[in-house]
Formats: C-alpha cells, sequence, structure tokens
C-alpha cells in the first residue's frame, strides 16, 4: 500500500489564496512534504468606508510602529507601491497589524494594507500583505479593474521565456540581496497541468524554492504570476518564523541513501488518466507508484523517516501493510431505489453518527453533481448549535453528503469550536480516552457500514495519530490492485467520538484496462525508479494547519534527505512509472498532454500553421495517434466545444457538476456538446436555454451558418441587419444565394471569412482546418473591438 500522508488527510487549510492556494492544493495532495500554510495572498473584500484623495490615502496610514512590528504601516504601503506602482491608482483605505485573514495564523507579524478602487457607484476592494519584521512584501494581486485599463492597449505579446525574465527581475526586487544560488526556479512543476487558453489575456505561472543556507527549503517558496505584456499581475511568498535547525547532518548521504534502497519498494496501481475531471469517461491505466514510507523524507541526523504532517517520526505501528477489515456490524446495504426524502437521508446520518443535543437540522440542498456520485442526485446537510458562541471563529457545524437514490453517505464532518473555550477543553484533557485498537475497530465499522462492497474492496493502510485524534487511512483495491486516489477514512477523537468520515469511489469496472498484466515486471519497475530517484539534503516544513476539532499543528522544520527525480528541486515525487510503457507520467493527471502531442497528419497542410496552433492552445483535441482529421466536416457542436474550448481548454479539468436540466431539445446532460454550450450560454454567444427548442448540434455547418454565430460572438446583430442588400457585398459574385448578407458582409470586413475567388460559397461546409483558420483570426480581433473580449479575463 502505498503510504501518502498528505492525501485526503482532509486538514482545514482556511489559507486558499489565488495562486498560493493552488500549489498548496496540489502539494497537499501528493507525497511531497510542506504546506503553503498561512502565507496570505491578497484578498478581495468589500471596504465598507471609502476614501478618497492624495490626503486622505496618506491618513490610511502612519509611521507608528506597533510593538511586535519592526515597520510602520507606511513603510510597509511604500513597499508593495515600489514593487506594484499601478497600485498608486488605488487608494489606500486601510492598514491592518497581525490581523491575519487565515486560520491558523502565521507564525509571524505582518501588515495588511487595504485597497480600493471606485468608478461611479462601484467600489472594489483588495489588499496586500507585508512582513511585519523583515519589511518584505509577502503576497499581492492586481485585481481585475487595474489590469483590463492596462491590458487593452497593450500589442505586447511576450512568449513565456520572455515572460519569466519580468517575473526573475520581480523576485530580486521583492527580496533584497537574493542571489542567483539562493533560489531554484520550479519550471512547470505546478502550472503544466492547466492550458493557456486561445482566448483572454495570456498568464503565465512560475514558482520558485528559496534556499536557506545553502539548501532548498519547502518553507520557503515564492509564486509570481507575470501576463502577456509583461505586466506582473501576482506575487506571494511562503515564508516561517520557525527556527530552523543546523544544515550540517549527522548521517552521512551514503547511509541515507543505503536505508532508502533497502526501504525502497513499488506498488502496482490503477491511475487515473485525468484525475481531477469529472468521473464520466474517465480511463485508468497500470502504473507502478512507490510503496509505504518509500519517498517519504528521512531526518538527516537519525536515519528516521518523517511524518510530514506532524515532523515527528513515522510510527511504524502506523503503517497496516494493507489490513483487511473486519467488523461486527451490518455492511452497506443500498435503498430500494425510490429518492430519499430529506428527513429520509438525515435520518441515514442520524443512524450512524452521533448527533450532540442541541444540533438542528438547519440546510438542507439537493443538487446533482457530487463528485463522489455525478450522475446522481445528492442532499447536502448541514446541522448547527445555534446556542455556540458567535464570536468564535467557526461554529460548531455538522455537515454531511448523502446519495438520494441510494441512501449512501458520501462525507460526514463535524467543525468544532475554535475559542477560548475549546482551548481550555484542550489543555484539561489528560491520557487517550480510547486505545488504538478501539478506535480502529470502530474506524472499521464505520467504513463496512457505509462504503460498499467495504470488506472485499478495502484494506486499512496507515494510520495518522496527532494528540486528540486519530485518523484512519482505507485503500480500495480491485482485482487485487489499488486504484490510486479511491480512499475511505475516518477521523475517530479520544473520546471515541467519529468526527469525520470521507469517501472517494471514482473507477468502475469499464474504466479499468482490460488486461491487467502489466509489460514491465515488479524487478525492473523498483530498480527503474532506484536509478531515476536521488536524495536532496533539504529543509522539510511540517505543520501550519488546523484539523477539525481544532487543534493546531506549529509551523517547523526538519533537516532532510528528501527522495526526488530531479536535481534541482525537492518535490520531484510527483510522477509514477507507467507500467506498460514505462514512461513517467504525472500522477495527478496532464490535461495538456493532448496539446503537447505534435499532430501527425497536417504537415504540409495549407492550414498547418493555425491547426498546430488550436492543438497548442487545447482547442483541437488529437487521437491517440496524433491525428486531428483536417479536412473532416464539422458539425456545430464541433464548433460549439471548439468555441468552449478556446475560452477555457480547462473546461474538464475539475469537477463542478453537469447539472441534470436539459439545455435544449437535442441537448441533454449526457451530450458530448453539453458542457461547451453551458459555458458558451454563461458567455452570451448562444441565447439562453430553452428546452423546447433544437439546437441542432449534430448538423454539419455551412460557411453562412458560421458567419451567423461569429456576428453573435461579436454583440454585432443588430449591426448586421443594416445591411441586407447585395450591394452590401461588393465583389461577391453570389451574393444573391447569402440569406443573412448582414452576417457575412462584417464577417468579410473583418477578415473572419475571407471570399474563395470572388464568392462566398455560403452553402460550403465547413473543415476542422477553416475553422482553426477562422478561430486564429478571431483571436487576433482580442481588444481591438469594442466588446469582443475587450478586457476581458476569463477563467
Amino acid at each position: 500500500m502505498s503510504l501518502n500522508w498528505k492525501f485526503n488527510v482532509r486538514i482545514k487549510m482556511f489559507a486558499t489564496k489565488v495562486t498560493t492556494a493552488a500549489m498548496a492544493t496540489l502539494l497537499l495532495a501528493t507525497q511531497t512534504p510542506g504546506f503553503a500554510g498561512s502565507a496570505s495572498a491578497a484578498q478581495a473584500e468589500q471596504v465598507n468606508e471609502a476614501t478618497t484623495g492624495e490626503n486622505e490615502q496618506l491618513d490610511a496610514t502612519s509611521n507608528d510602529v506597533p510593538e511586535g512590528a519592526k515597520i510602520s504601516s507606511r513603510q510597509a504601503s511604500e513597499n508593495i507601491l515600489r514593487l506594484f506602482p499601478l497600485l498608486k491608482k488605488a487608494t489606500i483605505s486601510s492598514a491592518r497589524f497581525d490581523s491575519p485573514n487565515s486560520y491558523p495564523p502565521p507564525d509571524y507579524k505582518a501588515w495588511e494594507i487595504g485597497f480600493q478602487i471606485t468608478q461611479g457607484n462601484h467600489t472594489s476592494g483588495f489588499s496586500g500583505t507585508v512582513h511585519a519584521g523583515t519589511g518584505e512584501v509577502l503576497s499581492v494581486h492586481l485585481p481585475s479593474d487595474i489590469l483590463d485599463k492596462h491590458v487593452s492597449g497593450s500589442d505586447v505579446k511576450l512568449t513565456k521565456a520572455e515572460a519569466e525574465e519580468k517575473a526573475v527581475a520581480l523576485l530580486y526586487q521583492a527580496i533584497p540581496g537574493l542571489k542567483d544560488t539562493e533560489y531554484a526556479p520550479l519550471g512547470d512543476l505546478y502550472s503544466s497541468i492547466e492550458q493557456e487558453s486561445l482566448f483572454g489575456r495570456t498568464e503565465y505561472r512560475y514558482a520558485y524554492q528559496l534556499k536557506h543556507d545553502g539548501l532548498l527549503s519547502d518553507a520557503e517558496t515564492v509564486y509570481i504570476n507575470v501576463d502577456e505584456s509583461g505586466l506582473v499581475t501576482g506575487y506571494s511568498r511562503g515564508t516561517t518564523a520557525a527556527k530552523y535547525p543546523s544544515s550540517k547532518p549527522a548521517a552521512s548521504e551514503e547511509k541515507a541513501r543505503q536505508q532508502f534502497e533497502e526501504q525502497f519498494d513499488v506498488e502496482l496501481a490503477y491511475i487515473s488518466k485525468d484525475r481531477s475531471s469529472s468521473k464520466q469517461g474517465q480511463q485508468y491505466y497500470l502504473g507502478y507508484t512507490p510503496k509505504n514510507i518509500s519517498i517519504v523524507p528521512i531526518e538527516a541526523n537519525t536515519l528516521e523517516r518523517i511524518n510530514t504532517l506532524t515532523g515527528k517520526a513515522v510510527d511504524e505501528d502506523s503503517l497496516q501493510q494493507d489490513t483487511k477489515l473486519q467488523g461486527d456490524v451490518t455492511p452497506f446495504v443500498p435503498t430500494n431505489g425510490t429518492r430519499l426524502n430529506v428527513q429520509q437521508a438525515a435520518n441515514r446520518v442520524v443512524t450512524n453518527f452521533d448527533i450532540p443535543k442541541g444540533y438542528k437540522l438547519e440546510h438542507s440542498q439537493l443538487s446533482k453533481g457530487f463528485f463522489a456520485s455525478p450522475n446522481n442526485q445528492v442532499w447536502s446537510l448541514s446541522w448547527s448549535d445555534r446556542s455556540a458562541n458567535t464570536s468564535y471563529m467557526f461554529m460548531r457545524d455538522i455537515s454531511a453528503q448523502v446519495d438520494a437514490v441510494t441512501g449512501q453517505i458520501y462525507s460526514y464532518t463535524m467543525m468544532q469550536r475554535i475559542g477560548p473555550e475549546q482551548e481550555k477543553q484542550t489543555e484539561e484533557k489528560t491520557g487517550k480516552l480510547i486505545t488504538r485498537k478501539q478506535a480502529e475497530k470502530l474506524a472499521m465499522n464505520t467504513v463496512i457500514a457505509l462504503v460498499p462492497d467495504a470488506t472485499e474492496q478495502f484494506r486499512l493502510a496507515n494510520v495518522i495519530e496527532i494528540d486528540d485524534a486519530r485518523t484512519f487511512m482505507f485503500q480500495r483495491y480491485l482485482n487485487g490492485i489499488q486504484v490510486k486516489d479511491d480512499t475511505a477514512q475516518v477521523q475517530v477523537l479520544n473520546d471515541g467520538t467519529v468526527n469525520e468520515f470521507y469517501t472517494r469511489i471514482a473507477a468502475t469496472p469499464e474504466q479499468l484496462p482490460a488486461d491487467d498484466k502489466p509489460a514491465i515486471g515488479y524487478e525492473e519497475a523498483k530498480a527503474l525508479y532506484l536509478e531515476e530517484f536521488k536524495l536532496i539534503l533539504a529543509y522539510s516544513r511540517y505543520g501550519g494547519y488546523g484539523l477539525n476539532n481544532g487543534q493546531v499543528i506549529p509551523v517547523g522544520v526538519n533537516l532532510a534527505y528528501m527522495p526526488t527525480r530531479d536535481e534541482n528541486s525537492i518535490y520531484g515525487t510527483y510522477e509514477v512509472l507507467d507500467a506498460n510503457t514505462g514512461e513517467w507520467k504525472l500522477q495527478y493527471g496532464e490535461t495538456g498532454a493532448a496539446s503537447k502531442t505534435e499532430p501527425t497528419d497536417i504537415l504540409g497542410h495549407v492550414a498547418e500553421a493555425a491547426l498546430r496552433n488550436m492543438t497548442q492552445h487545447g482547442v483541437l483535441l488529437a487521437d491517440e495517434q496524433g491525428r486531428v482529421f483536417p479536412d473532416r466536416v464539422i458539425t456545430r457542436g464541433d464548433w460549439f466545444n471548439y468555441l468552449a474550448r478556446a475560452i477555457n481548454p480547462n473546461m474538464d479539468l475539475y469537477y463542478s457538476g453537469d447539472g441534470d436540466d436539459k439545455l435544449y431539445a437535442d441537448v441533454t446532460p449526457d451530450s458530448p456538446y453539453y458542457k461547451a454550450i453551458k459555458v458558451l450560454i454563461d458567455q452570451r454567444w448562444l441565447a439562453g436555454a430553452d428546452p423546447e427548442q433544437n439546437l441542432n448540434p449534430q448538423e454539419e455547418m455551412t460557411r453562412e451558418e458560421l458567419a451567423v454565430l461569429l456576428v453573435r460572438i461579436l454583440r454585432y446583430e443588430k449591426l448586421a441587419g443594416f445591411y441586407t442588400l447585395s450591394s452590401d457585398l461588393p465583389n461577391i459574385a453570389d451574393a444573391s444565394a447569402i440569406t443573412s448578407k448582414g452576417a457575412v458582409s462584417l464577417s468579410l470586413k473583418l477578415g473572419l471569412l475571407p471570399s474563395i475567388e470572388g464568392r462566398f460559397m455560403p452553402a460550403r461546409k465547413v473543415t476542422v482546418a477553416e475553422a482553426s483558420q477562422v478561430l486564429e483570426r478571431l483571436a487576433k480581433l482580442q481588444g481591438k473591438t469594442d466588446t469582443f473580449m475587450s478586457g476581458n479575463r476569463l477563467y
């Protein structure tokens, strides 16, 4: 069983901050140690009292240096403006010291400088943070109100490599005295999953690992966003005040390597090709992943394996070595298929969990598209104790998700209050109230009672113990092979309360490869891993998060030998070995993989450049042989898919629910165009949904139909109504055959659909190649018309 200390521990990290949060989530979901923790990023917030004018702006800050700080709020604001001079156009509306917008709060003091922009009756607010001790800017993200004005007039188009020069320049400016030997770029580590869009403003993302005393530290990470015009749009830095141990290890790298090789093992697993997308249509492949503690960091002085949540040595007893489930409860049985009402769903929860006295069911919502069951309706329920002190950061709420058809409980969480009373109760606790064995039995019984086929398909993988609670991690197996990411977990408090339950079951037998015999054997796979993996002496961060029971794990740093495939990075554990091809693949999917594949059937084609551009931007998806079939006639539905992916090529990357209502009479939720059409309706590029009308997505598209749809995108429908005569189409020999003369006229004038030897050919069918050329021309119109994508920041 692969030990994954970060996966689904369901730690509640409330500092979800723009780019930093994206990286933190990725780190949380892998075996790589470290969290983005409390590094605060710019928050969008409403400023109640507007201040305008230079004098009032200065009054929002002062030269006072409060206790615990080494700089004033005025110095903090000046440091932000030095890095981001465009913010001089905004008004400084507030300055708050040591008042973090994250839980748990960071282990350092910071200034939060509030800005606001007022345009007529509209006011938007945002903020940046500055370290109150060092004066270094920790986070700023430029708001769209400023970016739109800057970008709309820029014709500069930098490549990713050119834009990185801007990022590096800001890095040196943000961290005075930084040397080129004191950081390492993380490359495409966290941005390669997402694909840059054809439409909208292109923004590049960069990450840099900082060093402490010459060693990489995952407690010190910088994230920088730069758009294609060269403007730095965002900056976030994770840091800590934790004491660093000496950089001189007591144990040699040679001894660490010897132990690493002795303990290293691999395991065959079914791995999703695209874990983050909707489960519908998802496919799996066979891969080898490290087993047990194989790539857990090794403490550089004791050579003990480190639990990267707590920073403590791994308890060997917590490694259950795939223990089969045994219990004395009735296994899960689905309901009879009749949809549960809210009370029946709530009763399922009350029957399986102890809802404390005083809690009332206060919210219920029936919806389709819960990630664990995208095809079924799911009840979302919550109970609250309104007698709780609302001055606490969180009320003691209980939430649960129940399948309305099967009655299966997907999750249950009890959020503890965080405040003086809870802290006092924690301090008064002495010893464990139930034994490890009792807690394990309770966890197993919970999984058996709530998860289908639990005794046949699930095994206890490992246990994480943190003072007041134990979290039991269960792994799913099919055909005797681990199903990566199909898990269940149960958190049991020391008083015997089940505080949290969560399960994710995505794989079905139909999605698994037919042949479960890998081309690469176990010994060869293990040898390939050992050949690839290196040990890097570095600093491993732990802690900096809060648990559901209110317990806070403080931030700390260990000196460790960290396994990695990249000698310049401590995050080289994201890839797994394909058991058939021998390729190294990103463990959590590579949505951009199709776009990185060089098309095999476009060389020498008249539209080769446009076709390649569309594949690079994820608009066209090549098949497994790399073919895009450039001369194939497209349907209206194909065009809708192209348009939607031009706006957001990552629309399948993160599951957000497909809905259960048909958009048109011929566009139901199971349609391959459903998601795309929802995107286009939201963008107002298609008229609103009408279940009684047909959209005809299966019909082949003509050039005249394309012209009409282009005018809709450009918001020129009414303007097109003024061009209705054949004379409005001069030099077009077949003007009389055109019905939508206005749409065709505008398409010609804008160069989107040029004539062919003096004729428009309205009935001619559109091919993949021609659609690619039109999309490329449309992209070049961005910012040059009154409406189309002018200052638009999509997704």
